[in-house]
């Protein structure tokens, strides 16, 4: 019996499908119809809190699984309760995290400051996040981001030293991301293993994302869309046939999303 294929979108949130600056994402909002209309599963792929994509999944009526904090952990949807999850996690806890960040900091006097630091106040002034999303960003699991204040040979030093503790560090748009040597590859790779045992699919990855952290969840896609960024250069990524958007953040998202869908003759 043959296999059913199923695209399947998985992207990175702030600077691809939100905006970097003010993280909307009206201009994406074409393409979401058609995936919505299509039934393709949009899956968030983000450095964000768990509380903090519930909390738009909510906003954008989206009911699908979703990965947390650069890959370290998955959820997904309970078919009981539509605000039940299960989830699986790689890696250590952020409290773990913390005390390597503390051993660190005081033996080399690292010039950062992690949202640990950070009050709330703080966290709105240098993300532009309101509030409520300001707390939210706070409630993490698994990893520590970090303002780097330092200039690239501390950083190196830095990147050194936490991998000597099993440790990775990991630039994005705004932050330097502290966690375990995971990343959103890893967790694009065990959905497509779930889609394929536990639904009977064969998924098709269409991979979309604008940083560094993006990487591996490009490079292990089907089809990968490198979105340009207003905020920084594109990351080098090695991957046959990488698409590179010619707008920015969630206008570059909707266009090539839509050209996608024309290829596989879902849309006119």
């Amino acid at each position: 019996m043959a296999i059913t294929p199923q695209i399947i979108v998985v992207t990175d949130l702030d600077g691809t499908l939100l905006d970097h600056d003010s993280y909307k994402y009206e201009m994406a909002l074409d393409a979401m119809a058609w995936l919505n209309r299509l039934e393709i599963p949009l899956i968030f792929s983000s450095s964000k809190t768990a509380t903090e994509i519930i909390s738009l999944r909510q906003e954008m009526n989206n009911n699908h699984p979703f990965v947390v904090e650069n890959g370290a952990g998955i959820y997904i949807p309970s078919k009981e309760k539509s605000d039940d999850f299960h989830n699986h996690s790689f890696g250590h806890k952020r409290e773990f995290i913390l005390s390597v960040l503390r051993q660190l900091r005081e033996e080399y006097s690292f010039p950062y400051i992690g949202f640990a630091d950070m009050d709330v106040k703080v966290l709105v002034e240098e993300t532009g996040l309101t509030t409520d999303q300001a707390l939210r960003a706070k409630l993490r699991e698994f990893t520590e981001p970090l303002k780097w204040f330092g200039n690239d040979r501390q950083l190196n030093e830095f990147c050194t030293e936490i991998e000597r503790s099993g440790l990775t560090a990991v630039k994005g748009g705004r932050f330097i991301t502290v966690s375990s040597s995971v990343n959103k590859g890893m967790a694009v790779q065990w959905l497509r293993n779930h889609y394929r045992l536990q639904l009977g699919v064969k998924p098709i990855i269409i991979a979309l994302g604008d940083g560094e952290n993006d990487k591996q969840m490009l490079e292990c896609s089907d089809h990968a869309v490198l979105v340009r960024s207003s905020a920084h250069e594109l990351p080098k990524i090695d991957k046959k046939d990488l698409i590179i958007t010619n707008e920015v953040g969630p206008e570059g998202w909707n266009n090539s999303v839509i050209s996608l869908l024309q290829q596989y003759n879902l849309i006119d």
